[in-house]
């Protein structure tokens, strides 16, 4: 019987084909980190919400992205028909996600024959054939403790208000989540950094944009290299970063200003491989020089809050977060604010 292979987006799947390593290759593809995650395991109901948030949030046609989501999920729903199934996820939160909902999801399922799991510490998308040989020999059988981990991190993740992400990498210290899922915990720290910050209501992102442009202008491909090598286990694409960089530019009281439009009115901004319209705005936006307002500056200094004066509106996983439900992060002493 043949044997299923999920892991988070092309570029793997390319390593692992170029390493012969046989099976039905699927990419999961998803930034899960961004946009609205509804509770519950049942792949439809989240590929409904997820499909609507994408096709808005990234100029894309909303039937390309739902059936997509059908396509993939639909090679999972069918996880019996092959003799063993092989989850391969790297260490950043990108994955991670993906990771917690395919475990969440098949610790429903009552059947889970030769499930399987391939832990990976560096980007699958870069490795030599030799390394994802050497990782495959390291898979691991998927343990009820692992499922459990996994469901418990994707409850508190879609959950409607971060306390439940709080409270379980809050026993994360004492439980054996280091043991069993390594990667999760570091990953969710990183996530719940993206809350709005005290005073200056700002993410962790968005404070790191804003502080590279103290120095003056800098073109946006280079700000989001500097940006992206701050994280120790790097997630986040360029599209959902030129989000992040909409969000300060298009604000009531920018904090940026030098974008020549909005990623999400530029659906050429999904490169297409000799789609001259597609190259010519992805270099419109990544080439434009950005620089920082007075309002970004007093944002740094916590003079200016952005997500209270700006009416932020953006979800993490479940949280939705909006005016009158403002939930943030201090990100020095490491605690959860409520919402005033």
């Amino acid at each position: 019987m043949p044997k299923l292979i999920v892991t988070n987006g092309e570029s793997a799947a390319e390593r692992l084909r170029a390493a012969g390593i046989k099976g039905h290759i699927l990419p999961w593809q998803d930034m899960l980190h961004d946009g609205p995650v509804p509770p519950g395991t049942d792949l439809e109901e989240v590929s409904d919400v997820r499909a609507d948030f994408l096709s808005q949030a990234l100029g894309l046609p909303f039937d390309e992205v739902r059936a997509d989501f059908a396509h993939r999920d639909a090679q999972v729903e069918v996880h019996i028909a092959y003799s063993q199934v092989e989850l391969w996820f790297e260490h950043d939160l990108f994955d991670q996600l993906q990771l917690i909902q395919l475990l969440a999801y098949f610790a429903h399922e009552p059947e889970r024959m030769g499930l399987s799991l391939v832990q990976a510490s560096h980007y699958l998308g870069i490795m030599a054939p030799d390394e994802m040989r050497a990782l495959e020999a390291h898979r691991t059988p998927v343990t009820h403790l692992m499922m459990e981990t996994a469901r418990e991190a994707w409850e508190a993740f879609t959950a409607p208000t971060p306390r439940p992400l709080a409270a379980f990498l809050s026993r994360s210290q004492v439980s054996r989540v280091y043991e069993v899922l390594p990667h999760l915990a570091p990953a969710l720290h990183r996530l719940i950094a993206e809350l709005p910050a005290p005073k200056s209501g700002l993410s962790l992102t968005e404070e790191r944009i804003l502080r590279h442009l103290q120095d003056g202008p800098m073109k946006v491909a280079h700000l989001y290299a500097a940006v992206h090598s701050m994280d120790e286990a790097q997630f986040l694409a360029d599209l959902p970063f030129f989000l992040r960089l909409d969000g300060l530019a298009f604000a009531h009281e920018p904090l940026i200003f030098g974008l020549p439009f909005r990623s999400s009115e530029a659906a050429g901004l999904r490169l297409s491989p000799g789609d001259e319209t597609a190259e010519r705005s992805y270099r419109a936006y990544a080439s434009a020089e950005i620089a920082l307002t007075p309002t970004g500056a007093a944002a740094l200094k916590g003079s200016f809050d952005h997500a209270c004066q700006n009416a932020v509106d953006r979800s993490i996983g479940g949280t939705h977060l909006m005016p009158g439900a403002m939930w943030r992060f201090d990100r020095t002493s490491g605690s959860l604010v409520l919402p005033n």
